[in-house]
C-alpha cells in the first residue's frame, strides 16, 4: 500500500513539474515573440544580435578594408531598464582595419572606452549599440557609434576618426537636434 501511494506521489509531482516547465517555456515563447527583430532572449537576459560589416573604402589613392563585430558580452555589467525592468547584456564592438594586407588598427571597444564623454546614468543605464562607418574626412576614416539608453531615443552619439598611421581620436558627435532646430527657426 505505502508504495502505491509514494508511486501515486511521485506521479503527480511529475505530472505538475511537467506542466510548470510547459507554462514557463510558453512565457519565454512569448516574451521572444514581442522582441524587436535584432533582439533574443538568452538565459533571462536580453541581447542584440550578433552583427558584422566588412566592406573596403579608398582614401587619399588607398583601399581599405575595414571589419567590424558587434557582440553580446556576458562578461560586461547587465544594463537594467527601469521602465520595463528588462535585463540586458552590454556589448563589445571589434573594430579591425587594414590597408594593403598590413593591419592599420584592430581594437575591442566597450562602453568603458567612451566613459569620458558619459554622464553616470549612462556609465550605469546605458549599453554599446553599434558601429558603423560614415564617411573619409582630412584626418582619416570617420566612424559613428554611440552609446544608448535600451529601447530608447535617448543616445550619445560620438565619431571615432582612424587615420592612415592607426592613430584614433574620439569626440563626441555634434549633431543638430530637430527640436532644437525648429525652435530656432532653422532647417536641417
Amino acid at each position: 500500500m505505502k508504495i502505491v501511494r509514494w508511486m501515486i506521489y511521485l506521479c503527480v509531482a511529475l505530472s505538475w513539474g511537467a506542466c510548470s516547465n510547459n507554462k514557463t517555456k510558453q512565457v519565454s515563447e512569448a516574451a521572444a515573440d514581442t522582441l524587436p527583430p535584432d533582439e533574443n532572449i538568452r538565459h533571462g537576459i536580453v541581447q542584440l544580435e550578433r552583427s558584422h560589416v566588412n566592406d573596403t573604402v579608398t582614401w587619399r589613392g588607398k583601399v581599405y578594408h575595414y571589419d567590424i563585430v558587434r557582440e553580446p558580452d556576458a562578461s560586461l555589467p547587465q544594463v537594467k531598464d527601469e521602465e520595463s525592468g528588462s535585463i540586458f547584456s552590454d556589448n563589445h564592438i571589434d573594430l579591425t582595419i587594414t590597408c594593403g594586407g598590413k593591419p592599420i588598427f584592430q581594437k575591442r571597444f566597450q562602453k568603458t572606452s567612451f566613459s569620458s564623454f558619459l554622464d553616470a546614468g549612462f556609465r550605469r543605464k546605458g549599453m554599446l549599440e553599434g558601429l558603423v562607418f560614415d564617411t573619409t574626412v582630412p584626418e582619416g576614416l570617420r566612424f559613428a557609434t554611440s552609446i544608448c539608453y535600451p529601447r530608447s531615443d535617448l543616445y550619445i552619439p560620438l565619431v571615432i576618426i582612424i587615420g592612415s598611421d592607426g592613430k584614433m581620436s574620439i569626440q563626441k558627435d555634434q549633431i543638430l537636434d530637430a527640436s532644437e532646430s525648429e525652435d530656432d527657426g532653422e532647417s536641417i
